[in-house]
């Protein structure tokens, strides 16, 4: 059975004005624009933020390599400059007039000349010292009784040390130290042990540098 008072006239959708459908079209164009802009902006934002993190990253990890080699050099540097010093001070020819400043610097330390001093030497450097006292005396050979009498006081010589080796310094006796070695000069009093081995003083020169 057909319905009644029913019938279609066309199949076609209603037609959209132009002004109509050309701002629906605009509406459409910048809502795409806008969503694609806040898109890009939001991955230009994620690409600088992964840029910033790894550069920061990278900057951590040169600073933590910087800090390790100056840590190191740190570590390094007085030994280097110590072994560096011991090279150039062995290469150094002293001679008597250099141990003679060497010996009366020490000596000078303690401030007073009526101190009862004794100074040990390296066997060369004392007989260096020695060397330079004797320049001063003048031998006299015409009396063979004294020279011999000299020749045996040598035989006993340096057993109750030298005195008499610095002019100006009555009160310090000489000793030879076969421990000791070339440069090294050690002074001893009643109030102690003056060290001055160049060994010693490398180490303090060591403990300088690394501030201990």
């Amino acid at each position: 059975m057909k319905p009644k008072g029913f019938r279609v006239s066309s199949l076609e959708l209603p037609s959209v004005p132009f002004a109509k459908s050309d701002q629906a079209n605009s509406e459409s164009f910048e809502r795409g624009k806008s969503e694609a802009a806040i898109f890009y902006q939001r991955e230009i934002e994620k690409l600088r933020n992964e840029y910033a993190a790894r550069q920061e990253k990278l900057l951590i990890t040169l600073q933590q390599k910087v800090d390790q080699v100056l840590a190191e050099l740190d570590k390094r540097l007085p030994t280097l400059v110590v072994n560096m010093a011991e090279k150039v001070l062995g290469g150094i020819e002293l001679d008597a007039d250099m141990i003679c400043s060497l010996v009366k610097s020490m000596i000078e330390e303690f401030g007073t000349e009526d101190e009862n001093l004794d100074v040990f030497l390296c066997p060369d450097d004392l007989n260096l010292l020695k060397s330079l006292s004797d320049k001063d005396k003048i031998p006299d050979s015409s009396d063979d009784q004294e020279g011999f009498a000299s020749a045996i006081a040598g035989i006993f010589d340096g057993i109750d040390g030298d005195d008499a080796l610095l002019e100006g310094y009555p009160n310090v006796k000489f000793f030879e130290d076969p421990s000791l070695q070339h440069g090294d000069c050690q002074v001893k009093s009643r109030f102690g042990l003056l060290d001055g081995r160049i060994s010693t003083k490398l180490r303090r020169l060591e403990e300088e540098i690394r501030g201990d």
